[in-house]
C-alpha cells in the first residue's frame, strides 16, 4: 500500500536536520553529521530524496534507511529505480530512463547486492511517502522532494503536443490544509518531478541574505499563505532559494565542484534566518501568496 503522507511530532529530546539530494554521496554526508556533531539517539534526518544514482555508493545511501533517526521521501531517481525493477509503473517514464540518468550502479552490483537490494532495500523505497510533515503550527514544516503545487508537471506541454486539450484549471500551491492523502494521491508526479515554482522566480526582484549555511535567495513570494516551511530538493541550485514557502536546497553535491556542496541544515537554525528577515514570517503569512 501506497503512503502518502507521514506525520511526525516535534523533536522533543534533540535537533532535527534537513539533508538536500544525497545522490550517492555517503561519504559527504558522513563529513556533515561528523561536523555537526550528530547524536544519533536524540537527533532526526530528514531527506529531500534522490538517495540514489550519479554518486559513488548508492547502496551505501539506501543502507541508510534501515536507520532509526533517518526519514526520506520518495524522490525521482527512486521512482525510476522502482519501476526499473517493475515495482512500480508510470505514464511518464520508463525503465530505460533510469539506466539513462546515473542508474547504471545496477549493473555492478554483485550477487549478495543484488539481493539486498531485491529483498530489503526496494520494499523500503516502496514504504516512503511522498511528503513528510513534522510538529504542529508555529513548528511545523514539510519535507517533499520536488514541489507541493497540484497538477502534473508537464501535462499542459504533453497534451499540446499529442493534441490533446490543455487543462485550463488553476494548477495551485498547497496549503497545510491540503496536505492530505487524498490530495496528495492525485498529484505523486508533480511531488517527484515538478520544477514550476522554482522557475516562478524573477531573481531580479529577489533579496538575496547570508546565512551560517550559505547565501539564500528570497522572492519577493517568499510565503505563500496557508503553507508552513516546506524543505525541498530535485533543483541543482548555486544557492538556496526560498518561494511560496519552498526552501530548494539541492546544491548539486554529485558534482563536487567550486560551486556544490551537500546541504544538511538544522531546523532552528533555518528558522532562526527567516525571523530574522520577516516580520515573524513562520506564525503570520497571510500577506504574502
Amino acid at each position: 500500500m501506497t503512503t502518502y503522507h507521514q506525520l511526525l511530532p516535534s523533536n522533543d529530546i534533540g535537533r532535527d536536520f534537513i539533508v538536500g539530494d544525497l545522490h550517492g554521496c555517503l561519504d559527504l554526508l558522513q563529513a556533515e553529521l561528523t561536523r555537526i556533531e550528530f547524536d544519533r539517539s536524540k537527533d532526526r534526518l530528514f531527506s529531500v530524496g534522490d538517495l540514489v544514482d550519479r554518486g559513488p555508493d548508492s547502496m551505501g545511501c539506501l543502507r541508510l534507511l534501515r536507520e532509526p533517526w533517518f526519514y526520506a521521501v520518495v524522490g525521482n531517481h527512486e521512482d525510476m529505480l522502482l519501476i526499473y525493477y517493475k515495482k512500480r509503473s508510470s505514464t511518464y517514464h520508463n525503465a530505460p530512463d533510469f539506466i539513462r540518468n546515473g542508474g547504471g550502479w545496477v549493473h555492478r552490483l554483485d550477487e549478495h547486492e543484488k539481493s539486498e537490494l531485491e529483498d530489503d532495500l526496494l520494499p523500503r523505497l516502496l514504504a516512503l511517502p511522498y511528503v513528510i510533515t513534522v510538529g504542529q503550527d508555529p513548528d511545523m514544516f514539510h519535507v517533499a522532494h520536488a514541489e507541493l503545487m497540484t497538477g502534473a508537471p508537464e501535462e499542459d506541454y504533453w497534451s499540446a503536443i499529442a493534441g490533446l486539450p490543455v487543462d485550463q484549471s488553476p494548477k495551485q500551491v498547497l496549503t497545510d490544509a491540503n496536505v492530505t492523502d487524498k490530495v496528495l494521491s492525485e498529484m505523486t508526479a508533480s511531488l517527484i518531478w515538478g520544477r514550476r515554482i522554482i522557475l516562478k522566480i524573477n531573481a531580479e526582484e529577489a533579496m538575496e541574505i547570508e546565512t551560517s549555511a550559505g547565501k539564500v535567495l528570497m522572492s519577493q513570494h517568499s510565503w505563500h499563505a496557508g503553507l508552513s516551511l516546506t524543505y525541498v530538493g530535485h533543483t541543482p541550485l548555486t544557492q538556496m532559494v526560498l518561494h511560496e514557502s519552498h526552501l530548494f536546497i539541492d546544491r548539486g553535491a554529485f558534482k563536487r565542484g567550486a560551486n556544490t556542496c551537500l546541504l544538511v541544515l538544522n531546523q532552528n537554525d533555518v528558522r532562526g534566518w527567516l525571523r530574522c528577515n520577516f516580520d515573524n514570517p513562520l506564525k503570520s503569512r497571510s500577506g504574502d501568496s
